[in-house]
C-alpha cells in the first residue's frame, strides 16, 4: 500500500483526480439527501438513475420549491 500511495504522491494530478471522485461522491449523497427527502424516493433508485436525469429532478424540485416560496412570500404580504 505505501508503494501504492509514494506513486500517487509523485504523479502530478493525481490528487485532483482522487479529490473529483471524493466530490462526485459527496455531490451524489447530497443529491440523493434532496430527492429522498423531498420525493421519498430511496437511495438505490436514485443512485442508479442517469446523472442528467437526476440533475433534471434536482432542478425541476428547485423551481418547484422557489415558486411555493414565492407564493408563501405573497400571501403574507397581503
Amino acid at each position: 500500500m505505501r508503494v501504492v500511495r509514494a506513486a500517487v504522491h509523485r504523479e502530478s494530478g493525481s490528487l485532483e483526480f482522487f479529490s473529483s471522485f471524493v466530490g462526485a461522491e459527496e455531490r451524489l449523497r447530497k443529491e440523493a439527501f434532496f430527492l429522498a427527502y423531498h420525493l421519498h424516493w430511496g437511495y438505490v433508485e436514485i443512485a442508479e438513475m442517469p446523472t442528467d436525469e437526476r440533475w433534471a429532478f434536482v432542478r425541476l424540485l428547485v423551481d418547484q420549491l422557489e415558486r411555493e416560496r414565492e407564493s408563501l412570500d405573497q400571501a403574507r404580504r397581503r
